[in-house]
């Protein structure tokens, strides 16, 4: 198909925030594109442009298309027109077909849900980057069965992949983090990934300052920043970090847009803590970046046993051991401990190729496509 005419549009934010969900989107784009030129487009709009953004839904649908909502997008933030927008359109043509792929599900809040509500009734199907949030969306009476047991689970691929990590910056970032003097540290612990809740920033102040009530000179490298729309949140982590008396062993970079600089920051670090209170899990990207550094990791256990049953490579990485998994309610004290474990073990760390992913979700998109775009059977 022509360019200028995709079979599949990818809406989306503009914003200039950090979005795992739209990094994730251009990363897909350009994977099926690199099989099937032109094949999909990405469209960014914006809530503040009601009309603008139905509109261009609607031209989308009546043209035959595929309308691909990925969500929760964080340029959107709480905003409830995105949650309205896809039944909108649906109302106004009965053309093309709505698919959204939940990124998240079992661990938004209440409001979210209730936003979502519109759109899901509207979509004529749903994919999952995780068999963990797949199980948790099959209970919810708001689908259909037929429609929640067809949405099929792709996985995702690394949004960071730098071509190679450069030596030499990473020895200079190395030098830059142990420091010298009374602050220089023997460990460094680092952290990637946008900071909320279920990544448990404080968790990672508390354990920096576990290791050090245990007299281990640590340093908690932050590669990642707070939600846009609650800068509330970066001060009471700064404030917390005063409070436990390690604020000068913190070193928080914030977001870090080259991807040259962000792999050659983070491969400077010792050992990687990740601790998601809803266990680690092939969803996460963050996850997914680091397993790309020759490092240890600690992390929490994921939810389901066959998590990563559909991305060996992956579960090669959690089974190593440099990797040590905590019980998601382990305490500081706990992560301190495994954190120092995994530290020993790594001599066993190493780098985990992911580049195929992409290449698998792109085949397994234009499958799922291209039975979409299939005429329903006729009922017997």
């Amino acid at each position: 198909m022509h360019p200028s005419s995709p079979s599949v549009v990818i809406f989306g934010s503009s914003r200039p925030v950090t979005c795992a969900v739209m990094d994730y989107a251009h990363r897909l784009a350009d994977a099926i594109n690199a099989r099937r030129p032109g094949f999909i487009a990405i469209e960014t709009i914006e809530p503040e442009r009601p009309a603008a953004f139905v509109g261009a839904i609607v031209r989308a649908l009546r043209s035959g298309r595929i309308v691909h909502f990925q969500l929760p997008i964080e340029g959107w933030g709480n905003a409830l027109l995105p949650g309205v927008v896809l039944m909108a359109a649906r109302l106004m043509t009965r053309r093309g077909k709505i698919v959204i792929s939940l990124h998240e599900w079992m661990s938004l809040n209440p409001l979210r849900h209730l936003s979502l509500v519109p759109d899901l009734l509207a979509s004529d199907a749903f994919v999952f980057v995780s068999r963990q949030q797949r199980e948790s969306f099959l209970t919810t009476p708001l689908v259909g069965r037929a429609k929640k047991e067809a949405a099929p689970v792709i996985p995702i691929g690394p949004n960071i992949m730098p071509a190679q990590i450069d030596p030499e910056r990473v020895a200079a970032e190395r030098v830059r983090l142990l420091a010298s003097g009374e602050r220089r540290a023997e460990l460094v612990v680092g952290f990637f990934g946008a900071l909320y809740t279920s990544k448990r920033p404080d968790m990672l102040l508390r354990t920096l300052a576990a290791l050090h009530q245990r007299g281990t000179n640590a340093r908690l490298l932050v590669c990642g920043d707070f939600l846009w729309d609650k800068p509330q949140d970066r001060q009471a982590f700064l404030d917390l970090a005063d409070e436990l008396g390690i604020r000068d062993w913190l070193d928080f970079r914030g977001r870090i847009d080259d991807e040259g600089e962000l792999m050659a920051t983070l491969s400077a670090a010792d050992v990687f803590l990740l601790p998601f209170t809803d266990g680690i899990s092939t969803r996460r990207g963050s996850f997914l970046a680091i397993s790309q550094i020759a490092a240890p990791l600690v992390s929490t256990r994921p939810e389901r046993s066959d998590e990563f049953d559909d991305t060996p490579v992956l579960r090669a990485k959690i089974e190593s051991p440099a990797t040590i998994l905590c019980a998601v309610d382990a305490s500081a004290d706990d992560f301190a401990e495994a954190i120092l474990l995994a530290d020993r073990n790594r001599a066993s760390a190493a780098p985990v190729e992911l580049n195929a992913l992409w290449d698998d979700a792109a085949v397994a998109h234009l499958a799922f496509y291209d039975g979409l775009s299939q005429p329903s059977p006729s009922a017997s």
